[in-house]
């Protein structure tokens, strides 16, 4: 809401500084222009830089109502705007500079702040300082230098100035404010994300470890109540889906990779060469998803004596995982939502797969 506010009324304060640079060029300057149109050296000189300006004005109100930035393309206008400023002066006899006859003197200043509103502070106080620099200068150079004409310029300068320079700083606290709150917002955004992901892992993981409850919890509570071990297919089964359920809160860039790592890692701690290879590019997979699709795997490395193979495959819109063994799984496999198994033999072999489409 802050930075909504602030943005409000930068935005209003750079049309309210082009409402004067256009009431100042048009209102102000233009009838200047034709009042004393005989006593210029050349009337089409001071028409074209007024033309300039009128251009460069046009351009910037629409780039301003609009609510664009005027990027790169400031600094060619701005520097039409001093190569206009100059034709505009030295187009006016010499002994006239100081006078209304030299129309533009108060208005290029406006055009530096409509230019470099957006800008740094410090680009605009150098674009001002560059046209009274130029301003004195040029008096010298036409050889009105004397103490009258330089008092009577600096004036007219303080008094341009003093409204300029206002609504240069106005502007430049507006810009230092709007830079703040998107500061502000953007933290307070990732504060936001980092409690809402953090509370999505928690809650994931109190509904994992709610699903071992029912598979691995009574498994352990027979391993403590001594119950002899019949079945150790299904132990194994149980140690691999822990570590699944471990490794599903790391950060890695392949997560149903690193999750089957993690599942042969408990076969090959009993001996078991587990050959894990990959091809392809996969789509992104949420949790459920890899979980239906490494449990078949899962389920077979459980069972298996010496050696197995998992591959898995990725395609656009689809993710397969197979698992080739020298032992049946330990129970029948189904197939688990949009995730479809099945199960075949041959030669003492046994090659499962599970398949996931988009479709």
């Amino acid at each position: 809401m802050a930075e909504l506010t602030v943005s409000k009324l930068f935005r209003g304060l750079r049309l309210a500084t082009l409402l004067i640079t256009a009431v100042t060029l048009l209102g102000l300057n233009l009838p200047l222009l034709l009042a004393n149109a005989e006593v210029y050296h050349s009337f089409a000189v001071e028409v074209a830089a007024f033309a300039v300006l009128s251009g460069i004005l046009a351009f910037a109100g629409w780039r301003i109502w609009r609510d664009r930035p005027l990027g790169r393309s400031r600094w060619p206008a701005l520097a039409a705007v001093f190569a206009a400023s100059a034709a505009a002066v030295f187009a006016v006899p010499a002994e006239l500079v100081v006078t209304e006859a030299e129309w533009s003197y108060g208005t290029i200043g406006w055009f530096c702040l409509l230019l470099l509103a957006d800008h740094r502070f410090a680009a605009v106080l150098l674009a001002l300082a560059a046209h009274q620099v130029f301003s004195f200068g040029q008096l010298i150079v036409v050889g009105q230098s004397d103490r009258l004409t330089l008092a009577s310029l600096a004036t007219v300068a303080i008094l341009v100035l003093g409204y300029q320079l206002t609504v240069a700083a106005a502007t430049a606290a507006l810009s230092r404010m709007a830079r703040m709150a998107q500061r502000t917002a953007a933290q307070e955004e990732r504060t936001r994300t980092a409690e809402a992901v953090a509370d999505q892992l928690h809650r994931d993981r109190r509904a994992r470890f709610e699903e071992l409850a029912t598979t691995t919890v009574p498994l352990l509570a027979r391993l403590a109540a001594g119950t002899p071990v019949r079945d150790r297919a299904s132990y194994a089964v149980e140690a691999a889906r822990m570590r699944r359920l471990f490794a599903e809160t790391d950060d890695v860039d392949d997560p149903l990779l690193h999750e089957l790592r993690a599942c042969a890692e408990v076969a090959e701690r009993k001996g078991v060469t587990v050959f894990l290879g990959t091809l392809g590019e996969r789509p992104e997979l949420p949790v459920p998803v890899r979980r239906a699709l490494t449990e078949p795997v899962v389920a077979c490395l459980a069972a298996t004596v010496a050696e197995a193979r998992v591959t898995v495959l990725g395609a656009p819109g689809t993710a397969t995982v197979s698992v080739v063994t020298d032992a049946p799984p330990p129970a029948p496999l189904a197939s688990a939502g949009p995730v479809a198994v099945t199960h075949r033999e041959s030669g003492g072999k046994h090659w499962v797969e599970a398949v996931w489409t988009t479709n």
